[in-house]
């Protein structure tokens, strides 16, 4: 039997970098004050339909439950993050909460793209103002930090209310499909994306217009003129710039205004955000923005909030490529070894003692001689072997063996945890 298409079999071995790429995210989410939460796996499809949109709806695993209920896999978290957030009415605001695990979409599998993958997110809720907006894409920023890749990303930022004025502009009444458009245009031809917005009611004049205008990038010097006389965009574009201003404080990488950053989902309302590699052509490597209606939807009162999500495929693609994916050979651990099965008793009371002390402790039960233990040991990735032979076993002591050095020493058993935290297990 083979694994389905678009899904993964992750092996010890890989899952070891995965983890530690798991641990920052959260390390550095508990740092800016964001809190844990969990959801089901399985969700009402009734939420969808009223908060993705009819594209992420169809790429649903969805179906009949045995009560009749028509169920889905979550494809994505807001909406059972939101789910979560009206049904209190004792929280303390504003709220800050990180999740990070699977979800399900039914997409054909490509570079960058499963059927089912991890997803960090992130979402505050409470105030309206750049500098929570700020603050969220700095989490996002710092995160992508941790992993090593300061300065070798680009920040994109924009605004969804922006974009309202700018394609209103134009003349349709059709911004949903104009938006869409823009959010495929750097997977489109001009000549699609030309056809594409006259769909949208856009004549091919000003359809040309909107495609140059989003395209300028950030460092030309026209651009703020060209869109500041657009009525109403001066104090939108003003919020933008103080977000990016304080996003810079926070990271070495790139920060920008790019108008093309528009965001799939629909019920995006204000500022929205995107990270690309800059060394190497990925998708984005994460996306998110404000979303102020979502919770009216099921409260009936709106609820200021954003948020955002990093899938695991493409950040672990990326480092891949950029040479910096933890493999995690090694581990903190150490591997116990004995040369005989009558010291089986003392050995269990060694790793005990370790585990006790906060050091993970694997005993060789194999019954094969010490040799074979030994290269079991240095398979295992263990950075320590602690070997019990007959001298160790009669003295009540124990040898600890550094796998990556080849050191080793005889200690007494009641130091060796802790001369293995100093000295052996020291990075």
């Amino acid at each position: 039997m083979e694994r389905l298409r678009g899904f993964r079999d992750i092996y010890p071995e890989e899952m070891r970098g995965r983890e530690k790429l798991f641990s920052s995210a959260e390390s550095v989410s508990r740092s800016y004050g964001y809190e844990k939460i969990d959801f089901p796996s399985l969700e009402s499809m009734e939420l969808y339909r009223l908060k993705s949109g009819e594209e992420l709806v169809g790429q649903t695993f969805s179906f009949v439950d045995r009560g009749g209920r028509e169920v889905t896999l979550v494809p994505e978290a807001t909406p059972s993050v939101v789910r979560m957030l009206v049904s209190r009415k004792d929280l303390s605001w504003p709220v800050r909460w990180y999740s990070f695990q699977k979800f399900w979409r039914y997409e054909e599998p490509q570079s960058g793209r499963l059927r089912e993958f991890y997803q960090f997110n992130a979402d505050l809720f409470g105030p309206d103002n750049h500098a929570v907006d700020a603050e969220n894409i700095s989490l996002a920023a710092s995160i992508l930090d941790s992993y090593g890749l300061s300065g070798r990303y680009e920040m994109r930022i924009n605004s969804r209310e922006l974009m309202n004025l700018l394609i209103a502009k134009t003349g349709t009444s059709n911004l949903p499909g104009a938006l869409a458009v823009i959010d495929r245009l750097e997977k489109t031809d001009q000549e699609t994306l030309l056809k594409d917005l006259a769909e949208c009611g856009i004549g091919k004049n000003e359809a040309s217009g909107l495609l140059d205008l989003i395209t300028t990038p950030a460092s030309d010097g026209n651009l703020e003129n060209r869109i500041i006389s657009v009525p109403g965009v001066e104090p939108i574009l003003k919020r933008v710039k103080k977000t990016i201003s304080l996003v810079r404080a926070t990271t070495q990488s790139d920060v920008v205004l790019n108008l093309s950053t528009v965001r799939g989902l629909s019920y995006y309302t204000g500022i929205v955000f995107e990270a690309f590699g800059k060394e190497e052509k990925t998708r984005s490597i994460l996306g998110g923005g404000r979303y102020n209606e979502m919770a009216a939807l099921l409260s009936g009162s709106p609820i200021p909030a954003i948020g955002f999500g990093m899938g695991d495929v493409v950040v672990e693609g990326l480092m891949r490529k950029l040479g910096i994916w933890n493999e995690a050979r090694t581990s903190d651990r150490v591997y116990i070894c004995t040369s005989s099965e009558d010291y089986m008793e003392y050995a269990f009371s060694v790793s005990s003692l370790f585990r006790k002390s906060g050091i993970d402790a694997e005993v060789d039960l194999s019954g094969r001689g010490l040799s074979a233990q030994m290269k079991a040991a240095s398979r295992s990735g263990s950075r320590v072997a602690v070997i019990i032979g007959e001298r160790e076993y009669g003295s009540r002591k124990v040898t600890l063996r550094n796998m990556v050095t080849g050191e080793q020493q005889e200690i007494d058993v009641s130091n060796a945890a802790a001369q293995a935290k100093r000295s052996i297990l020291k990075r």
